[in-house]
């Protein structure tokens, strides 16, 4: 089941962050106005992806070039997804929902 857990809108004011979500790194991403958030780990060598590059629609790891659709998670270079989860722009909170 499903938890979801709020973020204050202003940790990405840079437009990515990374945020501690029981326990768990979570790499936010804002991209024309909607938010992406993903486990700050490449599924290729645990990499952080929160230091990737945001090309369009795609998030490319900064380490081995992995590349991951930012709306799905579906891996475009390489051979396994990125971890997403569920997350959306809420008044002034950023909120993600978390598996148990």
């Amino acid at each position: 089941m499903a938890h979801w857990h709020s973020v204050p809108v202003q940790a990405l004011e840079s437009g990515r962050a990374v945020v501690d979500v029981d326990g768990r790194e979570v790499a936010l991403f804002l991209v024309d106005g909607s938010v992406h958030a993903f486990e700050n780990a490449c599924p290729h060598e645990g990499n952080p992806l929160v230091e990737g590059e945001v090309l369009g629609s795609v998030l490319a790891c900064a380490f081995h070039g992995w590349r991951f659709d930012l709306s799905t998670g579906a891996c475009l270079a390489g051979a396994h997804a990125a971890k997403r989860y569920p997350a959306e722009l809420r008044d002034e909170a950023i909120w993600i929902a978390v598996e148990d």
